[in-house]
């Protein structure tokens, strides 16, 4: 995925795909992408974004938060 912005912009797509999904399902609040996908992988910056997601089931909003946080450490 590149790592960097590129990963962040996977997040930033990924929580306006969540936020429809709320809106269609009528939910209050966007389901955790580890709720709503069978399958969540990647590589690199992809992998621990999958990481996040998956097994941590973090939030998007959550996982951006980290994923800057780390972001600022590791690249």
């Amino acid at each position: 995925d590149g790592g960097g912005v590129r990963g962040l912009s996977q997040l930033i797509i990924l929580r306006e795909l969540m936020d429809r999904v709320k809106s269609a399902a009528g939910l209050a609040t966007p389901p955790l992408p580890g709720e709503y996908f069978d399958l969540i992988g990647g590589t690199g910056t992809g992998g621990l974004i999958a990481l996040m997601l998956g097994p941590l089931r973090m939030s998007v909003a959550d996982a951006i938060m980290t994923y800057g946080q780390m972001s600022e450490q590791v690249f």
